[in-house]
């Protein structure tokens, strides 16, 4: 008998965190516990949210639907990221879990999303479903030793450069709206123009979302200050031991700031090296280059050999070409999705991730 694929009961929350506790994490943490918060911290959060795949009065395979907007070419557009995938061990290799995303595919569309976000390591398994591996790349800052930083600081303090205080951590008490505004002022062009595939953030939910579904909870926000406002910050987080920036902001004449952000963040855990996020920042760029930082770019997933493949990629697909063409203003045809959000500039914060 096939599965009978339906949206979740609000009764079967703790129904489905037992199948999720199937996941096996390498480093022994517990599956119900790091799905939880996708449910209980996602304001967005509905049961129609996710669907299900149940059998015999059991539940044997799940998707999560997280309900985003995100910003393209000037618009904001609704989008429907995917996680929160598990097929229970018995129940694989049965078209269970394919059946299961089409349906949810259908949904999303049904629900007016045109968008779909993911982050897979089966890229081959996804692709069936129209998803395509989309990003350039990633990058690697090495930093130089933090003597020739500490020298390079004095020698601007002496130049009579204004000063910037790299060393205030964020509170949420009182720097909650330093964040939000320096993460509007650059996410409109601070870096070169308008970032296209940032999820949208317009009231305190969607903040709270971002900070509780970061990926870490342990991740270090810090302010730079130019003795009268804050103009920069900075999100990094340790994954696994290596240190990663989730999402930045400045104003448009703080790269300087920023910079000298992103090298007390390692300077202060003395490594020297940091995985950037994939937004281009010409003047950040310069910035770094200053203070003789040397950057790292590595190809596109889909340019590599198959054994210098990372685990994991972003994929996306378009839900509606109709429907997106529309909403962008822009004629039909060929690949929309490649011209209206091509790789170059998909901008998907790390913070933002489910």
């Amino acid at each position: 008998m096939d599965p009978r694929l339906r949206t979740l009961r609000v009764d079967e929350i703790e129904a489905v965190l037992d199948l999720l506790d199937g996941w096996p994490f390498p480093d022994g943490q517990s599956g119900r516990d790091f799905f939880r918060r996708y449910i209980e911290l996602d304001p967005a959060f509905e049961p129609r949210n996710v669907w299900v795949a149940e059998q015999g009065g059991e539940l044997v395979s799940c998707i999560q639907i997280f309900v985003r907007r995100v910003r393209v070419g000037g618009h904001v557009l609704p989008m429907g990221g995917i996680g929160s995938v598990f097929t229970r061990p018995d129940s694989r290799r049965r078209g269970v879990a394919g059946a299961l995303l089409e349906r949810t595919i259908d949904a999303m569309r049904e629900r007016g999303m045109v968008l779909s976000c993911l982050l897979a390591e089966r890229l081959k398994w996804y692709g069936r479903y129209g998803y395509r591996p989309w990003s350039r790349g990633w990058r690697t800052l090495h930093w130089p030793d933090a003597a020739r930083w500490r020298s390079r600081r004095r020698s601007r303090a002496s130049a009579h450069e204004p000063p910037v205080s790299v060393a205030r951590r964020y509170a949420p008490t009182t720097d909650r709206g330093d964040l939000q505004r320096l993460w509007g002022v650059y996410v409109e062009g601070a870096g070169a123009k308008p970032l296209d595939g940032i999820v949208q953030r317009s009231s305190a939910e969607d903040w709270q979302a971002s900070f509780a579904l970061a990926g870490t909870p342990d991740e270090d926000i810090r302010i730079a200050d130019d003795g009268t406002r804050a103009v920069a910050y900075l999100r990094v987080a340790d994954f696994d031991g290596r240190l990663r920036v989730l999402e930045w902001g400045r104003e448009r004449d703080a790269a300087p700031a920023l910079c000298d952000l992103v090298a007390a963040a390692l300077v202060g855990r003395g490594v020297q090296s940091v995985r950037l996020p994939l937004v281009r920042d010409e003047a950040l760029q310069a910035a770094f280059a200053a203070a003789g930082a040397r950057i790292e770019t590595r190809p596109a997933w889909d340019e590599l050999p198959p054994d210098a493949r990372p685990p994991a990629t972003w994929m996306i697909r378009c839900l509606d070409d109709d429907a997106l063409a529309g909403r962008l203003g822009l004629a039909g045809g060929g690949d929309l999705l490649a011209r209206c959000l091509p790789p170059e500039r998909f901008a998907f914060w790390e913070a933002d991730r489910f």
